[in-house]
């Protein structure tokens, strides 16, 4: 589209030479229309960037074919030009989509004025566009990195880990042992913190599909608790579980493994951050449960280091702690937090945290599922 190619439209000849020699002298090219309909026929046969036309003309008038170059040329400018009509005012050409206005008689310049304003706004549209699309592209290309070296790692982690494995059953001198249990221990971190990154990149790309099944919160909860329990352990912080009395019995329809890693992130989350206390997981119902699905609230309770409210929000976002000094202290890349925003949301629900400096955190989320009983199940 040539974007600075002009249509002149008006029924008054003398009026539509003026604008002609006023456009001519600008360096700019243009067609002139003497009626809307006419107007139309040029639309279909030529490019053009900018409509200029008068509001008041028999047959089309200006409103209709301002109406019909924002349905069929919505990339067209409109420029109104009129002396002005009783039919229509400003308000109603700027709600129907014209970019501007002009009140006749007008001087050159100010007709110079609109149009270098539109043309400006133009080009910083498309300056806008270019770099928005620079910055997808290389979100996508950060993204098929992360993807790429992270799943490269594993392969030859997996040696690692499964050699260290194999030499730690052996009858080893205790300090051999205790450097490899050192390798070990180092190992498994990397491991974890490239999945982390597997996960983050592909829930970041849409790679995530849900794995639907018949479960109840016991018996979830006695699969997972083990695990969660030997964290917590070996830091000597108790894990309490407290499910709200009305659950137990309730058959769930959903995805297991999305809402156990987040539970696992959670609770890494209070176990690192926690010296002394104890970590309490509860559920309850967050609303009335509806006939064929029910909204629950999981609250993962630490009496740790607690978070400052000017950083409540800065803790959710990719690669963040809560402190340099924080990060120094403990490990980890600041992805679970970020990744348990993105699980959870495909859980339908919404996660947020309440915290007092020095007196803990309550990390909170939600996550709707179904009632088996109202799923047809193949």
């Amino acid at each position: 589209m040539d974007t600075k190619k002009i249509l002149l439209v008006d029924d008054d000849p003398d009026h539509l030479a003026l604008v002609g020699r006023y456009t001519e002298s600008l360096g700019l090219s243009f067609r002139l229309a003497a009626s809307g309909n006419e107007a139309v026929q040029l639309l279909r046969e030529e490019a053009f960037g900018v409509v200029m036309t008068d509001m008041v003309m028999p047959g089309m008038d200006g409103m209709e074919l301002l109406l019909h170059s924002r349905q069929e040329h919505p990339e067209v400018a409109v420029i109104v030009m009129t002396g002005f009509s009783k039919n229509y005012s400003y308000v109603d050409v700027i709600k129907a989509g014209a970019s501007d206005f002009i009140v006749k008689p007008f001087k050159r310049d100010e007709y110079h004025a609109k149009l270098n304003r539109l043309f400006a706004e133009r080009a910083l549209l498309a300056d806008l566009r270019q770099a928005k699309e620079k910055a997808e592209l290389a979100d996508k290309a950060k993204t098929e990195f992360l993807h790429t070296i992270s799943h490269e790692f594993r392969t030859p982690m997996n040696g690692i880990m499964g050699f260290t494995e194999l030499l730690l059953d052996m009858e080893l001198p205790k300090q051999q042992r205790e450097f490899l249990e050192m390798i070990d221990e180092s190992a498994k971190r990397l491991m974890d913190l490239l999945n982390q990154l597997l996960d983050f990149t592909r829930l970041a790309s849409g790679g995530k599909d849900l794995h639907l099944e018949e479960f109840t919160l016991p018996s979830f909860f006695d699969a997972i608790l083990p695990a969660l329990e030997q964290k917590a352990k070996a830091k000597g912080l108790p894990l309490r579980l407290a499910i709200y009395h009305s659950l137990h019995d309730k058959v769930l329809f959903g995805d297991t493994m999305v809402l156990g890693q987040i539970l696992n992130h959670l609770v890494d989350n209070a176990v690192k951050f926690s010296e002394q206390g104890e970590i309490t997981i509860e559920v309850v119902a967050y609303e009335a449960s509806l006939p064929d699905s029910i909204l629950l609230q999981f609250n993962v309770t630490d009496t740790g280091c607690g978070i400052a409210e000017a950083h409540k929000e800065q803790i959710f976002a990719p690669f963040s702690q809560v402190e340099d000094y924080l990060t120094r202290r403990h490990e980890g890349a600041g992805l679970g937090l970020a990744l348990c925003i993105k699980l959870v949301r495909l859980l339908s629900g919404r996660i947020w945290v309440e915290s007092d400096e020095g007196y803990g955190s309550i990390f909170s989320f939600t996550a709707r599922f179904s009632m088996a009983n109202s799923i047809e199940i193949p």
